[in-house]
């Protein structure tokens, strides 16, 4: 990492041809230099912090006369009061490729430096603008696909996690300093904390902590989409429900068994919800090399689903052999689509009957028939029937950990309490959760994990 002290630039927006495009200058030396390059329009116009002001990017450095770039809006925002918490000057000019690389130049050349990735928002976090919640949620807010990620991250960004996070960190807090002191005062034999009263704390914070790493897996969905495995026997129309769900014809549609070699993975919002659906090979014992390496595909991409499509074909006779059912691992979930009911098949009561026990959908990929009903149940076994709400949900498996370790903690904290412990044993794991807190929000970091986190963001961000 570069010095922090530098004043650094880059361009805002994505590379192409626009309407607009923002370059982006932060550091102490920002005013200075968008001094050098800009003229306002009217001559007693001057910088201010929270107005834009209209005028030219000159280059002063172009000879005898200085060279117009573009005509700008450049806006000031004096330190403390911007993202970064230092002084930023944000130049919204035309946006084309080449004028837009211009003016980063120029403000290159007159003593910027280029902004690594993330580097505003690491600015943001250690001048302590955000928390490192709020940071790593920037990123999940610019790559929201579906209105649920969207209401995820903005809450996220808002701080409303964080609050959960430091009212467990007050609470442990306020334990450990009466802890911290009865060792002070370890002689005198005086206890300050009562020790029924750290149980009764310690076991609130553990249901917090429990619900917060039970919300995981629902928060992983929202930010990266349940995964959907479409599976059954070869020729059941899963490359047709496929299509019929996107509403393209998007997989290969044949009559011929085991057209589907390899499995194709389309992205699907439902009522807000992302869904990754994954069309598979047939499941069918094949002398075909080419096939049989789809059909190893499929039952792999089966054991990494979140929820398993098995598609039936109501006219397929073999349906009344007692032929195994998909085998669904239990945190796995699983619909029983029977397929093609336009064909008024006499066996449908049947198997109507026979998966009886399951959750079971009935539609037609030709006419369209109950594929709504389809979609509604997909979202309800996402939803588990509940709503949770966004503040209490963890999405990102660096908190999971943490929260993973804070539980430990507080569990040994409780046996010591338990045993009758001095309170050095309670006040150790009380100070261990406390930490581990810490590396969610950012109060106990290192450089390792900063670099991790921003690296991953956009250069301008």
């Amino acid at each position: 990492m570069k010095s922090l002290k530098d004043t650094i630039v880059a361009i805002s927006t994505p590379r192409g041809i626009g309407a607009i495009a923002v370059v982006r200058m932060s550091g102490a030396n920002s005013p200075e230099i968008a001094e050098k390059v800009f003229v306002p329009a009217k001559k007693e116009k001057q910088i201010q912090h929270g107005l834009a002001c209209f005028g030219n990017i000159i280059d002063p450095l172009s000879g005898n006369s200085a060279k117009n770039l573009d005509q700008v809006v450049l806006t000031f925002f004096k330190s403390p009061q911007s993202f970064t918490g230092e002084d930023i000057v944000e130049i919204s000019c035309h946006g084309g490729i080449y004028v837009v690389q211009e003016i980063l130049n120029l403000l290159l050349r007159n003593g910027a430096r280029l902004a690594e990735p993330g580097e505003f928002s690491l600015r943001a976090f250690l001048n302590g603008k955000l928390d490192l919640v709020q940071a790593e949620s920037i990123i999940d807010l610019i790559y929201a696909q579906t209105q649920k990620s969207l209401q995820l991250s903005f809450s996220q960004l808002s701080g409303e996690l964080s609050r959960r996070f430091n009212s467990l960190k007050q609470s442990l807090k306020e334990k450990l300093s009466l802890l911290e002191i009865e060792l002070d005062f370890s002689e005198e034999d005086i206890e300050f904390a009562g020790r029924d009263d750290i149980l009764k704390d310690i076991e609130t914070i553990l249901q917090q902590t429990d619900s917060l790493i039970d919300s995981f897996k629902f928060g992983k969905i929202i930010r990266e989409g349940a995964h959907i495995v479409i599976t059954g026997k070869p020729n059941v129309g899963k490359s047709s429900i496929l299509n019929r769900m996107l509403e393209e014809d998007r997989a290969i549609v044949s009559e011929i068994p085991g057209t589907t070699r390899d499995t194709l993975e389309e992205s699907l919002n439902i009522q807000g919800m992302l869904f990754k659906i994954s069309d598979t090979a047939g499941l069918r014992e094949t002398k075909d090399f080419i096939e049989k390496e789809g059909v190893k595909r499929t039952e792999r991409l089966i054991q990494q689903a979140d929820i398993i499509l098995h598609i039936i074909d109501v006219s397929d006779k073999d349906n009344m052999n007692n032929t195994p059912d998909m085998v669904v691992r239990k945190q796995q979930k699983a619909v029983y689509v029977l397929n093609k009911i336009d064909l008024k098949d006499n066996t449908i009561h049947f198997l109507e009957n026979k998966y009886k026990e399951q959750l079971l959908v009935k539609i037609s990929a030709k006419t369209g028939e109950g594929f709504d009903l389809l979609k509604k149940e997909l979202v309800h076994l996402v939803l588990d029937e509940k709503e949770v709400p966004v503040d209490h949900i963890v999405s990102k498996i660096r908190h999971r950990d943490a929260l993973v370790r804070i539980r430990e903690f507080l569990l040994n904290a409780k046996q010591s309490i338990k045993d009758q412990m001095s309170p050095e044993f309670i006040a150790l794991d009380l100070r261990g959760a406390l930490n581990a807190i810490g590396e969610i929000t950012g109060d106990v970091t290192s450089d390792d994990i900063l670099n991790d986190i921003f690296s991953k963001f956009c250069i301008g961000k």
